[in-house]
């Protein structure tokens, strides 16, 4: 088999061009794709638990403790204690981390539109299905 035909290095060219694409558009906001993909866990539901973000962008704690440190640093989201468990720990938006749902989701939407651009609706709809199943396929084979 040709490198090229390599499931594995076919899916890392495309993550890596389509990750920089991302980044890329991402900067004017001073937010990374892994950034961006816990900002929209809170925008979808704010007050989250890390391990329910970690759980949500399949990552480690310490990956998402990480992420959550530099938005903390650019005062996008905080870290508070619960109200009803002190000893839990919730991540929540500041205005600043809400300010930016709207411009960055358009941003996204356009960006998803322009990498997807030349295949059809169907054709993204398909492709979106066989990542899946390529991803539950190689998780199966993980996990023996």
């Amino acid at each position: 088999m040709q490198l090229n035909e390599c499931i594995n290095f076919m899916l890392t060219n495309v993550q890596n061009a389509v990750f920089l694409c991302f980044k890329k558009q991402l900067q004017q906001y001073n937010v990374t794709p892994i950034q961006y993909a816990l900002l929209k866990c809170l925008w979808d539901e704010d007050e989250q638990a890390p391990s329910q973000l970690a759980q949500r962008l399949y990552l480690d704690s310490s990956t998402v403790t990480g992420i959550m440190s530099r938005l903390e640093e650019k005062a996008l989201i905080v870290r508070e204690y619960s109200k009803t468990d002190r000893r839990r720990i919730i991540v929540c938006l500041t205005d600043a981390g809400r300010a930016l749902q709207k411009p960055i989701e358009a941003l996204i939407e356009e960006t998803n539109r322009l990498v997807t651009q030349g295949l059809s609706a169907q054709e993204q709809r398909q492709l979106r299905e066989q990542l899946l199943h390529i991803a539950d396929q190689a998780n199966h084979l993980a996990a023996q």
